[in-house]
């Protein structure tokens, strides 16, 4: 028998957007399986950038240019920038941005795409630094580079993809990595990004974005669209999802677990009522307005869909609360 990949297997690699991406693998296999899944699929949503934030300054001073120089040669660090914080965004005009993710938990990630070419900017815990460094010596001699005023450590992948690691600064380390450019263009690339702190991270995303002032108003919406069970905890929604699609699946997720804990009850003591109201609420998120918003933007919808219909046919479904992100 295969042995399973549990999501602690995952959780000790060193690569946490791997993760992610596995994750949201396991998210669409069918539910009757029980993958362990902490948390819902991640899923792109290009959206237009703002050209510049009014309230991330400028940066200041540029990238240190090393031609042939060797890891050895020591660099003088160019003036910090403007700026300050321990998260990074892109500040140039022409680009679009991509996923967007921001929890004190491990950290977060922001991309950005044009044309052909793709930056992306994450930064983790600190304790994840020598880990990261590491695993990316695995690619070979680092060279050194100035980033955002500190020495940091810059790999190529080939021609046209590099990745740079900045030491910690705050709770966080930073990683930068740019594809489809040849290293000139990345290097100035680095010129244009700038410190900023959770707040300043939200000031310069698109208006489609969900702002910490905005966020519980959209969940008081998105709630108001769904059957709850009785007593249900509006509290107990995670509210830290910048990204629609992210908050949704939250949202959602949390609502379904409720009626899936009730269907569970009910069919413990004998509750036929009880059962038959939360398969009815499950059996009607085919119509969610929110699930039906972001059908085409992942799976998420159907990690829903599936979970309820096994509900209708009877079953508890195994590991549910895992599955939906609800622990």
């Amino acid at each position: 028998m295969n042995r399973s990949i549990t999501d602690a297997d995952v959780a000790r690699l060193p690569i946490r957007e791997g993760r992610a991406e596995l994750l949201e693998e396991i998210m669409s296999l069918s539910t009757e399986s029980a993958p362990e899944v902490t948390a819902p699929p991640r899923r792109h949503r290009w959206l237009p950038a703002l050209a510049a934030a009014a309230s991330v300054a400028a940066v200041v001073g540029g990238v240190v240019w090393l031609g042939e120089q060797k890891q050895q040669d020591r660099i003088e660090p160019a003036p910090a920038p403007a700026g300050s914080g321990d998260r990074a965004v892109l500040e140039q005009s022409g680009w679009t941005v991509g996923n967007v993710d921001d929890d004190p938990r491990w950290g977060g990630e922001i991309s950005y795409q044009q044309g052909d070419r793709d930056l992306s900017i994450h930064w983790r815990l600190a304790a994840e630094y020598d880990d990261y460094v590491a695993d990316r010596s695995d690619i070979g001699t680092p060279e050194q580079v100035d980033l955002l005023g500190k020495e940091s450590k810059m790999w190529a992948y080939n021609a046209t993809d590099h990745t740079v690691i900045r030491p910690v600064e705050g709770a966080y380390t930073l990683e930068v990595r740019g594809s489809g450019m040849d290293e000139s263009a990345f290097r100035a690339l680095l010129d244009d990004l700038v410190l900023v702190d959770r707040a300043g991270l939200q000031d310069a995303l698109p208006a489609e974005a969900v702002t910490d002032a905005e966020r519980p108003g959209v969940i008081a919406d998105m709630l108001a669209q769904l059957p709850l069970p009785q007593g249900f905890d509006r509290a107990s929604v995670p509210s830290d999802a910048l990204a629609m699609y992210h908050l949704t699946a939250r949202v959602t997720g949390t609502v379904t677990c409720a009626w899936i804990d009730e269907f569970a009850r009910a069919k413990k003591d004998g509750d036929s009522a009880g059962m038959q109201a939360a398969q009815d609420a499950l059996a009607s998120s085919r119509t969610w307005a929110p699930l039906k918003a972001i059908v085409d933007e992942g799976d998420w919808s159907e990690v829903v869909w599936d979970f309820a219909a096994q509900v209708g046919r009877g079953k508890v479904p195994l590991e549910y609360r895992e599955g939906l992100g609800c622990d």
